[in-house]
């Protein structure tokens, strides 16, 4: 048997009655990975070097024996209720992001809940409980994977909010973007 071209075998699919898709659209690393933006006065990824797509594959966060052992005033939650769950994926790629900044975030007005990352469907907000406040970046991300670790459920959905050591009047969420509540 002869051997049959690529487009003689199309043809011959295509006169027995198959419908034959000659191309398939390039498929972009922005199709696959949502953008991640950071929060207001926070620096830009091309600033640190990195894509969303970049945040979106590294590899998942490992939780420290340190993390766990903490000691808080306030009593780290997930939820608190089904609206504000998301992907998880989305919440971890702005743990990435918070983890590569060497600075402070946070709060700069009373429980204004201004917004450190937002990914996909997810944000990470933080709640501030006085005047100002603020936390090393590393320090959020920290509460940001105790929520990943404690809050994501079977379906790989997570919300949650903890706090950071270094601030007792700041609450870091990592929540639905959309939640207002």
């Amino acid at each position: 048997m002869a051997a049959m071209t690529l487009s003689r075998f199309a043809l011959l699919l295509a006169t027995i009655g198959f419908k034959v898709i000659t191309a398939l659209p390039a498929t972009t690393a922005a199709q696959l990975y949502p953008e991640v933006i950071p929060g207001p006065g926070l620096p830009s990824l091309a600033s640190l070097n990195l894509t969303s797509a970049q945040l979106y594959t590294m590899p998942s966060p490992i939780s420290s024996i340190s993390l766990l052992n903490r000691a808080t005033s306030f009593q780290s939650v997930c939820g608190p209720q089904d609206a504000v769950y998301v992907n998880v994926q989305d919440i971890i790629a702005c743990y990435h992001y918070l983890s590569s900044l060497n600075q402070n975030c946070g709060g700069t007005t009373f429980n204004q809940g201004d917004t450190m990352c937002t990914a996909g469907n997810a944000k990470v907000v933080d709640s501030c409980h006085s005047d100002s406040c603020s936390v090393r970046c590393t320090e959020a991300a920290v509460s940001v994977l105790w929520a990943i670790n404690s809050c994501t459920r079977p379906d790989q959905s997570c919300a949650g909010w903890a706090q950071p050591s270094g601030n007792g009047d700041l609450i870091v969420g990592a929540i639905n973007k959309n939640y207002n509540g």
